[in-house]
């Protein structure tokens, strides 16, 4: 991604954002693609030049908490409502009425949003191992009831690692044990996240005894370097605000104040659904539990699978781009 091609803009709240923007060509539509955790918008590196070679207009923030966009410890500064809100002022800023929406991971998070709290801007949505995140997701009880209901519920527990993300002490623990938090988020082992993250406490366990899981072959020597870079200097307190302001309850109680109707994405809107059939904690039944809801039966849904794990969009850029690049021009974007 061409550095050059970065900018920043200060959102209605205040906050500043650095984003990657490259405009359409040919009257094409505007990609809008959202990272998750814990990444930054160069995540999206095989998919931009991609797109953009194909005259599509581009952006690609660097999400609240990450890379050079301000890095709030305020959970209250993640409630979907700001969050969105500042996105609208990034296309604003850049004189884009229209986009589509593309998100990985807790970048699915921040385009659902946008379906919420401003569904105009968003002609259609593309989600990434995680689907649709739908208000009420979370309900408002303490977390660690959810997490006892889900495991019930799913036969095994894989959300525990929120409760560690949400400790006062993660951010040093991670940064002092970088290297194993690497191995461990970018691995080739499937199991890995099922016996050394999903579990509660299994995360922060496996950092503090320094474990090392067999390392990704998409994840590179440069990639490394550049995670290191990033987050050593900017740590993880911001960025793990993400499961704060679940864990917290502050956005289950915000996601009760939301219209009924807005629950939903419009109808007019299509979807295309990305499963990893290898992904150990965003599990593609899931995903397509969510989209067979009764709020999704007039959708157009486009789905697709592929024998990846979580980050499919890195490990299997070349199919992941032919389709999504087929779905776009199928939907006549």
């Amino acid at each position: 991604m061409d550095s050059s091609l970065y900018k920043d803009a200060l959102t209605s709240r205040g906050l500043k954002y650095h984003y990657y923007f490259s405009p359409p060509r040919d009257s094409k539509s505007t990609l809008l693609f959202c990272h998750g955790f814990p990444s930054t918008s160069r995540d999206w590196r095989k998919q931009v030049p991609y797109f953009q070679e194909q005259g599509y207009g581009i952006i690609v923030p660097d999400l609240l908490g990450y890379g050079g966009t301000d890095k709030p410890t305020d959970p209250s500064l993640y409630l979907s409502s700001g969050m969105s809100k500042d996105l609208v002022d990034i296309l604003d800023a850049e004189k884009v009425g229209l986009v589509v929406a593309i998100g990985h991971d807790w970048g699915a998070r921040a385009i659902s949003t946008l379906a919420q709290y401003h569904p105009e801007r968003v002609a259609a949505y593309a989600f990434f191992a995680v689907p649709y995140v739908p208000p009420g997701l979370i309900p408002t009880v303490d977390f660690k009831e959810t997490l006892a209901g889900l495991k019930k519920l799913l036969g095994s527990e894989l959300y525990g690692y929120w409760l560690f993300f949400s400790e006062e002490d993660a951010n040093d623990v991670i940064q002092n044990h970088i290297d194993s938090f690497i191995s461990i988020v970018w691995t080739d082992d499937i199991e890995v996240w099922k016996t050394h993250l999903a579990p509660t406490g299994a995360a922060k366990a496996a950092l503090l005894e320094d474990y090392t899981a067999p390392p990704a072959s998409y994840f590179t020597e440069e990639d490394k370097r550049v995670f290191k870079e990033t987050f050593v200097r900017n740590g993880f307190a911001a960025p793990t605000c993400w499961y704060k302001v679940m864990t917290t309850l502050q956005q289950p109680k915000e996601d009760e104040k939301l219209p009924k109707e807005r629950t939903y994405p419009p109808s007019t809107a299509p979807i295309f659904f990305a499963a990893a059939k290898k992904d150990a904690v965003c599990l593609p039944s899931n995903g397509y539990r969510t989209f067979a809801a009764e709020g999704f039966k007039d959708h157009k849904i486009t789905t697709r699978e592929y024998d990846a794990a979580h980050w499919l969009c890195l490990s299997h850029a070349d199919e992941i781009n032919t389709d999504l690049g087929a779905w776009l021009k199928d939907i006549v974007l």
